[in-house]
């Protein structure tokens, strides 16, 4: 899975020359710890990963906070209305009816309006939910943990593409000042065809060629410096860096033999950071559907209220035997007040239908994680195997390259004595010369490939610590 996400550079590098990363004049040193934690600090999936944490914890606090806070509403209002009304009931139609609150007429209905007041404050406290909150909670707190899980992942993932990109860098690093040396050794068999031709030992032609031949070997410093510098802004985009000023300083991946550490298949994948995270999706999803279920059972709430009520109807009667309706501002002022005390429940017994659909709905949710996280089990073994065969065959061509860098400055040295002994063409000088300019590339990369094997080897165990030890 993570070899997704790193890509197929190593193909680049034995295809091209390879690059070298050169510090720039007042650029710090970068080691691969310090890489890794300048990545994990800035780069911007990561903080978002650490912000999407924090807004689990918040919500799981609002839970929890639902719970254990009462409610308290306060309510106010003063209308200027009609109080026309007769005796029976009605429905409210879910508020859609306003009820009319005042007296009957005896002769007559009234449309008089008068100013009235009303004002309360209603506190409610869920007393019981019959384990609904415990459910909720625990959902609340599985949903952390999974924000968790998700960053951690996205740690792991990222630390292997920023120590697969560090060592890439080196080798590109190392690339370059072989092709600076090759610069070099070229030019010091110009100065002495040069002089051989001066003396009339040379002809003219061996020295136009030995010219090409350094301005073929420049060419090759100037695209593994461009691979380079591509490969350093590639480093400091995974930094979350914009600039690419910093000099990398683990030689110990150019100037040490690669070796494998002990590498042992790990049998128990649970503890691999992208599978714990796959597992957290799971068992949040297996709480929510006790959540859900929950849902069904009802809640007692214990209620308290007081509320006052002003009205511009008076309390005694008139000579008609009607209300007296007084319409000055007087019937804002609260006549009368009132409390409760006591216990409300509210059951939906209708909804057990529907929460047995919601039920359904997450079990296959959760059937459908618990797949998810079968396919990333199955493709990390895939990985583990891939990378032990990576191994393998990296150290074989490992093992190789000795033989054909011993054999390619034999050569060389062989075809500089024949030249000079005039038994050879600088035809011959310059292919040995190319030879082992590229035995010299190949070297870097196989060991450069190696290293990356054995990192890839601890990736896919879930151990990337392991590798990463050994630079401390």
């Amino acid at each position: 899975m993570y070899k997704k996400v790193l890509g197929l550079w190593g193909i680049t590098l034995l295809i091209c020359c390879a690059e070298g990363a050169i510090g720039q004049k007042g650029s710090s040193n970068l080691s691969i710890h310090q890489a890794i934690e300048t990545a994990t600090t800035n780069y911007p999936t990561i903080r978002a990963k650490l912000l999407a944490i924090e807004a689990k914890q918040k919500e799981s606090e609002a839970t929890n906070l639902t719970y254990t806070m009462p409610s308290v509403v306060f309510q106010a209002q003063t209308l200027f209305a009609t109080s026309n009304q007769v005796r029976g009931t009605y429905f409210s139609n879910e508020g859609a009816a306003i009820p009319s609150s005042g007296t009957t007429n005896i002769n007559d209905v009234a449309s008089e309006p008068v100013f009235s007041s009303f004002a309360t404050i209603l506190t409610s406290y869920k007393l019981a939910t019959f384990g609904k909150k415990e459910a909720d909670l625990k959902v609340a707190n599985a949903n952390i943990q999974q924000a968790k899980m998700d960053y951690e992942k996205e740690i792991y993932l990222h630390k292997a593409k920023v120590t697969d990109a560090y060592i890439l860098s080196l080798v590109f690093q190392e690339a370059t000042k072989i092709q600076q040396k090759n610069i070099e050794r070229a030019q010091a068999f110009y100065q002495t065809i040069k002089a051989n031709a001066l003396a009339g030992l040379r002809a003219g032609v061996d020295t136009s060629l030995a010219i090409a031949d350094i301005a073929k070997a420049k060419i090759l410093l100037i695209e593994s410096q461009k691979l380079a510098e591509q490969q350093k802004v590639r480093l400091a985009e995974l930094l979350g860096t914009p600039l690419n000023t910093y000099a990398l300083s683990d030689a110990k991946l150019v100037t040490s033999q690669p070796f494998a550490l002990t590498v042992t298949p790990n049998e128990n994948l649970n503890n691999h950071p992208i599978l714990q995270y796959f597992a957290s999706r799971v068992n949040a999803s297996l709480l929510r559907i006790n959540s859900v279920q929950k849902a069904y059972l009802p809640t007692i709430m214990a209620r308290g209220a007081v509320w006052g009520k002003g009205s511009g109807i008076e309390d005694h009667l008139g000579a008609d035997g009607n209300y007296v309706y007084n319409q000055s501002l007087s019937g804002l002022g609260f006549r009368a007040y009132n409390y409760l005390l006591g216990l409300t429940t509210v059951w939906n017994v209708a909804d057990i239908f529907r929460i047995k659909k919601e039920v359904s709905a997450q079990n296959s949710l959760t059937q459908a994680f618990q797949r998810d996280m079968d396919e990333a089990s199955i493709k990390i073994q895939s990985e583990i195997a891939q990378s032990s065969i990576e191994y393998q065959k990296a150290k074989e061509v490992f093992d190789q390259i000795p033989i054909q860098l011993e054999s390619a400055k034999a050569a060389y040295s062989q075809a500089q004595a024949r030249y000079q002994a005039g038994l050879g063409t600088i035809l011959e000088v310059t292919q040995t010369q190319m030879v082992l300019n590229r035995a010299e590339i190949d070297e870097a990369v196989a060991k450069n490939n190696v290293w990356r094997a054995v990192l890839h080897q601890y990736a896919s165990n879930g151990d990337l610590s392991s590798f990463l030890s050994q630079f401390n």
